[in-house]
């Protein structure tokens, strides 16, 4: 069969990465044989993007998107039907995932993929090709005579390392690798994303990722894992690697392997990836830093026990002495950290808030964010947000859904709206200098930004405009680093 995979993108901040999932579904499907054509694109940019999909003659096209691009994926798609009458269409990930019926509905779609997608895509091109219908293919949800059938979930993969690595030659990879890169605060060129596990164990309210992959944590093989770093290094030149994983401090023992097998094959690579307070060994992360490690992500969330509590963050003794020890032990051994923060959470007072920001001055992260509660649907704050009347429940899923650079907050809890976009824009805009001015490398990037604004007027007015309209520091940046993703991504700069 011949396959499109559309990745729908939508802007938010400057974390763009190569959509991993879909390059993994993209990797089976041409060791089964097919061929396979991958668009990771924002369809209001990519002029193309139709035309070239009508020139491969897809018999399939297959669509992912987040619930903040469900919008641009709908009208996409709705688009490339009246281009494309003919070809099956399907889609995947985390909303739809979660939201079944009403994304095989809305979008009009011949089928949906519940859960992990490699083995099910495998198994339903197969059947497409041989015209056998989709009867009895786990993972799927179909339309057959007018009726919606939901054949339940397929087993999730226990052997990740029979996963071929991502079909990262399908994409232009160039405009991944120009700086800033994905370890935010920290412009660098050559980075790129890796997972080396699935599935989380923790049961945090925000968080949807255990409706793909579980609660249980499977791990590639440390060999694995380092393999593809030295693919990537051999065909892209990648000299930076940052961890996807949920928590990739999970298993010390597998990061003591991995630290050893990284130092054994010399490889000298810098990476970052997400640690949890209650995982920071000084032993551990200090043999973390000898095989390259250079920075750490903590989701910190909140300065009061009660709220990290509500969050389902709270553990075991004083939360807030194990963040500032974690820390701490970060700064003695020369480890760039990154903290974020949410606000807007249930029973929160302002005395909470406050305690946050007083936990984010003394911690001191190398790069501070405030996010706002965002009740994702798959989460246990979605359902909790309908059930108590503090999100719309006919509130369109679009770009008003996205956690980083939102002018104003979802949900109204315990405070209004406008209180709460006033309270963050305060605590961000403290941590301005220290986000964007406190590394060397980051001015030579924006030397980069400052030129836009000469040769894109537009640009500069854009961003004045939202910068005045909301008195956010950080919007300036953000916009200047979504104007530049889309110059290397549409315009090769």
């Amino acid at each position: 069969m011949r396959v499109t995979l559309v990745n729908s993108q939508v802007l938010d901040g400057n974390n763009v990465v190569p959509p991993l999932g879909l390059l993994y579904i993209a990797a089976v499907l041409e060791k089964a044989g097919h061929a396979v054509q991958v668009f990771d694109a924002d369809p209001q940019y990519h002029a193309g993007i139709i035309r070239e999909i009508k020139d491969f003659q897809p018999d399939l096209v297959g669509l992912s998107f987040l619930t903040v691009g469900y919008q641009r994926a709908f009208n996409f798609l709705k688009e490339l039907r009246r281009e494309l009458p003919d070809v099956a269409y399907c889609s995947g990930g985390v909303h739809t995932t979660v939201k079944p019926v009403e994304t095989l509905k809305d979008f009009d779609l011949d089928f949906i993929v519940v859960g992990e997608g490699e083995d099910t895509m495998v198994e339903v091109c197969e059947k497409l090709e041989k015209s056998e219908g989709l009867d009895g293919v786990k993972g799927v949800t179909y339309r057959k005579n007018g009726d919606i059938i939901d054949n339940g979930r397929r087993e999730l993969i226990k052997d990740l390392d029979s996963i071929p690595f991502p079909a990262r030659h399908l994409i232009d990879m160039k405009p991944y690798l120009k700086p800033p890169g994905i370890i935010r605060g920290h412009a660098d060129k050559n980075q790129t994303t890796i997972v080396t596990s699935r599935g989380c164990p923790f049961k945090c309210i925000y968080c949807g990722s255990h409706n793909i992959f579980g609660r249980k944590t499977r791990r590639r093989s440390v060999k694995n894992v380092v393999d593809e770093i030295e693919y990537l290094h051999e065909t892209f030149g990648i000299t930076g690697i940052y961890y996807c994983d949920d928590t990739f401090t999970l298993s010390p023992r597998w990061v003591r392997e991995y630290c050893e097998e990284l130092k054994r094959r010399k490889l000298n690579i810098k990476w970052a990836g997400q640690s949890r307070v209650d995982q920071t060994d000084r032993e551990l992360m200090k043999l973390m830093k000898e095989s390259g490690l250079v920075q750490l992500d903590f989701g910190v969330e909140s300065g009061s026990e009660k709220i990290l509590k509500v969050l389902g963050k709270g553990g075991a003794g004083d939360r807030a002495e194990q963040i500032k020890h974690s820390f701490k032990l970060c700064k003695e051994l020369d480890i760039r950290t990154l903290a974020t923060f949410i606000i807007g959470n249930p029973e929160e007072t302002k005395e909470d808030i406050q305690q946050s920001f007083e936990l984010a001055k003394e911690i001191a992260a190398d790069y501070t964010a405030f996010y706002f509660l965002t009740p994702y649907p798959g989460t246990a704050i979605y359902d909790m947000a309908i059930e108590n009347g503090w999100l719309d429940p006919n509130v369109p899923f679009s770009e008003i859904w996205a956690h980083r650079q939102p002018e104003l907050p979802l949900m109204s809890i315990t405070f209004g709206k406008e209180e709460l976009r006033d309270i963050r824009r305060e605590m961000q805009n403290a941590f301005f200098r220290r986000n964007y001015l406190s590394s060397s490398g980051n001015i030579s990037f924006y030397s980069i930004l400052l030129s836009i604004l000469f040769r894109h007027p537009r640009v500069f007015v854009d961003a004045m405009r939202k910068f005045i309209r909301t008195r956010r520091l950080d919007y300036i940046v953000e916009t200047l680093n979504a104007e530049y993703w889309r110059m290397k991504k549409y315009e090769g700069v």
